[in-house]
C-alpha cells in the first residue's frame, strides 16, 4: 500500500515538474511576449529559457497574474506572488505595434445581398469584417485590449482561445445591419435552430448588437470560431474612436463569455448576472462610464429597455448610500438568480458591484480566475457556499459582508 502511494506521489510529481518545464508564451504588462521554458525561480526572479537558447530573467511583478497563477500550480511558487505590484489595468497598459492591424485581399459575404458584402481586416486574435466608411482601427484596438486584459488575468484563456480568430461584423449603415438578417434567420433555421430563427427575426433591428454565424465557407480559410458578434451601426462616427463605451462593452462580454464556456454550454442560475457584471465593470473601467441599455424580451414584441442610474457616473456613489442606509442588502443567491426580465437599476449596479469586487485586489482577481475556470471545466455556475468557499470564506454571510464592505469604501467608484 505505502508503494503504491509513493508510486503515485511520484507521477504526480512528474506530471507538475513536465507541465512546469514545457514551452509556452509568458506574458508582461505591456503586452509583451515571449515563448520560453520555466527553469527555476528564487526569492527575486524568475528564470527562463527560449528556444534559442536565451536566459532571461524577471521579477514576479513583471509577468502577468495568470502567468504567476500557472507558477503557483505547476512551479510550486508561493501564493503570495499573486499579491506582489500594485493593481494595474492591462487593457490601459498594453503597447501594440504599429502592424499589428492589416487589411486583407478577401472579402466577405453573408448571403446574396449585395449589401452583405465586407472587406476584411485582422489582428493577432480577431478578423474585422467592415463596409464604407468604417474604420476598424479603433475598435480593432480595443478589442486586442479587451483581450490582453483577459490573458493577463486570466490563467488558460489563451490556452482556450488558441490560434482561431474571432469575427467583428461592423456594417456601414443601419440598412446594410438589417439585410444580414435573412441570412441569420436562415443559418439557425438549416440548423434546426427554429425557435431561436424566430426570436432573432423578431429583435434583430431593435438590438444594438448580437451574435452572427461565420459563414461555412470561411471558417477553415480564415481560421475563425463559428460564432463571431455583429455590431448595429446607426452612425459610422461610432467606429473612429477606440475605446468606445458600448463597443468595449460588448468585447468585454463576447470575451468573458468565451472564457466561461457560453451561454449554450453553461447551465444553472447565475450567469446573465455574473456576465452582465462583468461587462458594465470592463466597460465603465475602460471608458469612464456606460451608453449601454439591457433589454428585456418577456415575449417577442414586448421590449422594454432597462438602464442603470443614467451614463454610471453615479453607480458606485449611489449604491454605496443605498447599502449604508439599509435599502439594498447585497445578497449573492438572490442576484445569481436574476435574468433580464427582473432588472431594475439597483439590482443591475449589483451586478455592476459584484464584479467590481471580484476585481478589486489581485487576491480577489485570482479567485475570480479559479471561479471562471471552474464555471468553464464544469459547465455551471458553482453554488453560493462554494463561490464563496473559493474567494476564502467559511460562510456565504462572510463573504455577503466583505462584498457589502467593499461597497461602502472608497475603493468602489
Amino acid at each position: 500500500m505505502k508503494k503504491n502511494i509513493l508510486t503515485l506521489s511520484l507521477s504526480l510529481l512528474g506530471l507538475v515538474t513536465a507541465q512546469a518545464a514545457e514551452f509556452r508564451i509568458w506574458t508582461s504588462l505591456k503586452g509583451t511576449n515571449v515563448e520560453a521554458q520555466f527553469v527555476k525561480m528564487t526569492d527575486k526572479e524568475v528564470v527562463l529559457t527560449t528556444k534559442a537558447p536565451k536566459e532571461i530573467r524577471l521579477k514576479p511583478t513583471d509577468l502577468s497574474l495568470a502567468d504567476r497563477q500557472y507558477l503557483v500550480e505547476y512551479a510550486d511558487a508561493d501564493k503570495d506572488i499573486v499579491l506582489q505590484g500594485k493593481l494595474n489595468v492591462p487593457e490601459k497598459e498594453i503597447k501594440l505595434p504599429n502592424d499589428f492591424l492589416r487589411e486583407l485581399e478577401q472579402t466577405m459575404t453573408f448571403g446574396t445581398d449585395s449589401e452583405a458584402i465586407y472587406n476584411l481586416w485582422e489582428t493577432e486574435h480577431f478578423i474585422f469584417a467592415a463596409q464604407g466608411r468604417i474604420r476598424v482601427k479603433g475598435i480593432a484596438e480595443t478589442a486586442e485590449a479587451c483581450w490582453h486584459g483577459m490573458a493577463f488575468q486570466h490563467y488558460e484563456f489563451r490556452e482556450n482561445w488558441g490560434k482561431q480568430k474571432y469575427l467583428v461584423v461592423i456594417p456601414e449603415s443601419s440598412e446594410s445591419y438589417t439585410a444580414l438578417k435573412p441570412y441569420q434567420v436562415k443559418r439557425l433555421k438549416d440548423m434546426g435552430e427554429e425557435k431561436y430563427a424566430v426570436h432573432v427575426e423578431n429583435t434583430w433591428d431593435q438590438v444594438g448588437s448580437t451574435r452572427i454565424l461565420v459563414p461555412k465557407d470561411q471558417v477553415k480559410p480564415l481560421n475563425l470560431m463559428e460564432m463571431g458578434l455583429v455590431f448595429h451601426t446607426r452612425d459610422d462616427k461610432d467606429f473612429r474612436d477606440d475605446f468606445v463605451p458600448f463597443q468595449t462593452h460588448c468585447l468585454a462580454s463576447a470575451m468573458y463569455n468565451f472564457q466561461i464556456g457560453g451561454i449554450s454550454q453553461v447551465s444553472g442560475k447565475g450567469y446573465f448576472a455574473l456576465s452582465t457584471g462583468h461587462a458594465y465593470y470592463k466597460e465603465i473601467l475602460l471608458t469612464g462610464k456606460t451608453e449601454t441599455n439591457m433589454l428585456s424580451a418577456e415575449t417577442d414584441g414586448e421590449i422594454s429597455s432597462k438602464s442603470g442610474f443614467k451614463d454610471g457616473r453615479s453607480w458606485a456613489r449611489t449604491l454605496s448610500s443605498l447599502v449604508r442606509k439599509n435599502k439594498v442588502t447585497p445578497k449573492l443567491d438572490d442576484m445569481l438568480q436574476l435574468d433580464v426580465t427582473q432588472l431594475d437599476p439597483e439590482k443591475l449596479v449589483l451586478m455592476y458591484s459584484f464584479s467590481a469586487y471580484m476585481q478589486s485586489t489581485p487576491k480577489r482577481i485570482a479567485a475570480y480566475s479559479k471561479l471562471t475556470r471552474r464555471i468553464h471545466t464544469s459547465n455551471q455556475i458553482p453554488d453560493p457556499s462554494e463561490m464563496a468557499r473559493i474567494f476564502g470564506f467559511e460562510t456565504v454571510e462572510a463573504f455577503q459582508k466583505d462584498w457589502a464592505e467593499f461597497i461602502m469604501s472608497k475603493d468602489f467608484r
